[in-house]
């Protein structure tokens, strides 16, 4: 079993700094307490060439810290990167080539305007469904229309995702957007993808998040509170969105999340963090991973189920619609957000119970690693 022991992330949000002066921004905190000891370097990123035609990131980085000698890699799974950066991170230290590995999550992607960040993104679909006009914004309005006429949920509901998640932001210091909206300002909101609106979508950010991670043997020598790697898997479903029996199943979502929970020995979380690029795939997720009832998450939302003072809190950092989502820093910055939640160091988003869980998810479901968190080995 592996460990955090030191945790940091950048504000994010639309950043004048470049890339390399965010992933300093973010590891510096933790390289100036324990720099000596770190022997790998994992940086997760997707799109340092699209956006910044930047290349060969990870040494650049390592180079720009003067840790040179260090070595390093790039994990690149689009927006599953940070997870996929977390699991890697793991089997390095599980595998003894190292001891203690920082992590990395950096983007920058405020260099181009939205339509060509969504052409950017979606080019992870298959030619196929590109050519029909399909983006990752669409497959949610998509989903999101079969999820209200198959379960009968409201538009309300959906939106209250937003609200909720807004509200949580607006109490996160690193939040992109901090600002509290109604269901209401949802609903008027402009419509991105009928029926989503703005506000139901993640912004485009800017910033970085870093860990530092080691065997659970070697965790005390760090820190009096360790959070410990209970779980963490990844699975995978068929880039063509098309080719998929339901589009609400979440396959690789339901299967990550229940190797995770089998590794980790639990059968419930005390809190969860979420890959809500859009509304809609918060309950779709959490359904996928039993931690809201199968065509009942909707509802969820409606009773404050989802709140920070709720029996099954998400997103408590804002998640990506408020927090925001600098595609190679969103999964690293979950964790960060499960280390403070565990170590009782949220502040007002602390919530009750020491087990926590993070969807790291790329593409509409592509690929999807699920961490589970605790504070006990």
């Amino acid at each position: 079993m592996v460990a955090i022991v030191d945790a940091s992330l950048t504000q994010f949000g639309k950043r004048e700094e470049d890339l390399f002066q965010l992933a300093k921004q973010s590891s510096l905190p933790i390289l100036r307490k324990f720099g000596g000891e770190v022997d790998f370097i994992v940086v997760s990123n997707s799109y340092s060439g699209e956006f910044s035609r930047v290349s060969g990131i990870n040494n650049l980085i390592s180079t720009y810290l003067s840790l040179d000698y260090i070595p390093s890699i790039r994990v690149d799974n689009t927006s599953g990167s940070g997870g996929s950066a977390i699991l890697v991170a793991k089997s390095l230290l599980e595998s003894q080539v190292a001891k203690s590995v920082l992590v990395i999550g950096v983007e920058k992607m405020s260099t181009m305007n939205t339509r060509e960040v969504t052409s950017v993104i979606s080019s992870l679909l298959p030619p196929r469904e590109r050519s029909a006009g399909i983006s990752v914004p669409s497959l949610a309005s998509l989903m999101a229309r079969l999820y209200m006429k198959r379960y009968g949920a409201t538009r309300e509901s959906i939106a209250q995702v937003a609200v909720k998640n807004h509200k949580n932001g607006a109490k996160n210091p690193f939040a992109h957007i901090r600002k509290e909206v109604t269901v209401e300002e949802v609903l008027r909101s402009n419509v991105v993808a009928d029926p989503l609106r703005q506000y139901e979508f993640c912004p485009i950010s800017d910033g970085s998040a870093s860990l530092l991670m080691t065997r659970d043997e070697d965790a005390m020598s760090f820190t009096s509170k360790p959070v410990y790697v209970k779980g963490i898997a990844m699975a995978s479903d068929s880039s063509h969105i098309t080719d998929r029996e339901d589009i609400l199943e979440m396959r690789s979502v339901r299967t990550a999340g229940a190797l995770a929970m089998r590794q980790a020995k639990v059968t419930r979380v005390d809190f969860a963090e979420l890959h809500d690029m859009a509304t809609i795939l918060e309950i779709a997720e959490g359904e996928a991973l039993g931690i809201l009832e199968r065509g009942k998450g909707w509802t969820y939302y409606l009773d404050g189920r989802t709140e920070i003072d709720g029996d099954i809190p998400i997103n408590t950092s804002g998640g990506l619609n408020s927090k925001g989502h600098p595609i190679g820093a969103s999964g690293v910055a979950q964790a960060v957000e499960a280390y403070l939640q565990i170590r009782g160091e949220a502040g007002v988003r602390q919530v009750k119970g020491r087990v926590g869980l993070t969807l790291s998810m790329a593409g509409f479901g592509n690929s999807a690693t699920v961490a589970i968190f605790g504070d006990e080995p």
